[in-house]
């Protein structure tokens, strides 16, 4: 039984060191805890939001998985420690008495250790539990140090998020307001630089996306500040910006350099490509808009060329549903 407790507290430990590793410094994803527990809880929320719809609860999602991660760490580490003192009787013993622990009285034991209290009413029986013991609080402060360093830079990437979405809904909130606004064939007046700088920040937020899949879970309250919202607008724009370009060619370095951030937005952030609820709705509304500007010469051509682009928009239209927020 002892050896038991023993390889239990080791796999304990293991596991919710290398959670936190590759979640804190990994560029490629949360740990498997992380990404499991968050992803669960998600979904119930979205689950419940979907059928009433709970936007200001699901705004505190992100920072309270942030809170749950940190505490599932720090609480692996004390339930190892536990399982190991526990699978050795007279580890730990009463400083004056010298009277054995039981388990709740070495519980507490390694809670004080762990946070750095320690009271010296319960002691180390001696080598090798000193080590073990000092072992302890020096990962414990290791875990909640680099919590600590890990909270702010996804509370900064989060507000970048916002930022975002800010930078491309100034633009305008229609695909047509934005190509008006743009005034692209002026080159004095023209936005081309202002979404040259734009492509950037997407292709800085996907890349943040990979790192801190986190970062999905922080829901904002309107729709103007959900940078999912924000990228499908944009996304639109430059297809519609395509289809008005495909015969002059002048704005093919810009929208060209767009679709490639968008598309990346879109793959980085692991979005799905499948909705349950059908489009085509969206897609004659996208057809009204071509034809008011002229982009096309006919419905058929428009087809052909909202076929190629369905896949991406799609993976997008997937990432807004999983942000909380319904299209069309």
């Amino acid at each position: 039984m002892d050896i038991v407790l023993t390889l239990l507290a080791a796999l304990v430990a293991a596991v919710a060191l290398w959670d936190q590793f590759v979640t804190v410094f990994s560029t490629g994803g949360a740990g498997p805890l992380s990404q499991w527990g968050c992803q669960g809880l998600w979904r119930l929320l979205l689950r419940i939001h979907r059928r009433h719809p709970i936007h200001r609860t699901l705004k505190y999602a992100g920072p309270a998985m942030i809170l749950l991660s940190i505490l599932t760490w720090y609480l692996s580490l004390v339930l190892a420690v536990f399982l190991l003192l526990v699978a050795h009787p007279g580890s730990v013993i009463n400083n004056v008495t010298t009277k054995l622990a039981d388990p709740m009285e070495t519980l507490y034991f390694t809670s004080t250790t762990l946070s750095s209290l320690g009271y010296g009413d319960w002691v180390p029986a001696g080598p090798p539990w000193t080590l073990v013991g000092t072992l302890a609080t020096l990962v414990a402060t290791i875990i909640l140090t680099v919590s600590l360093s890990y909270v702010l830079s996804v509370v900064s990437a989060a507000v970048e998020r916002r930022a975002l979405a800010s930078s491309v809904f100034a633009m305008g909130h229609s695909e047509q307001e934005i190509i008006r606004n743009a005034n692209l064939q002026d080159p004095q007046g023209s936005l081309k630089n202002y979404l040259f700088s734009l492509s950037t920040t997407i292709d800085q937020q996907a890349l943040r996306h990979l790192a801190y899949p986190i970062l999905k879970y922080f829901h904002a309250t309107k729709p103007e500040l959900s940078p999912a919202r924000a990228v499908l607008l944009l996304s639109d724009t430059v297809f519609l910006l395509d289809l008005q370009d495909h015969r002059s060619g002048s704005m093919q370095g810009v929208t060209q350099v767009l679709r490639s951030s968008i598309d990346n937005f879109g793959e980085f952030t692991r979005a799905g490509t499948e909705l349950a609820e059908p489009q085509e709705a969206e897609k004659d509304r996208l057809a009204g808009i071509a034809a008011t500007l002229g982009c096309t010469a006919s419905r058929a051509e428009f087809d052909r060329a909202y076929d190629t682009y369905q896949t991406n928009r799609t993976r997008l239209l997937a990432l807004c549903a999983e942000d909380g927020w319904s299209v069309g």
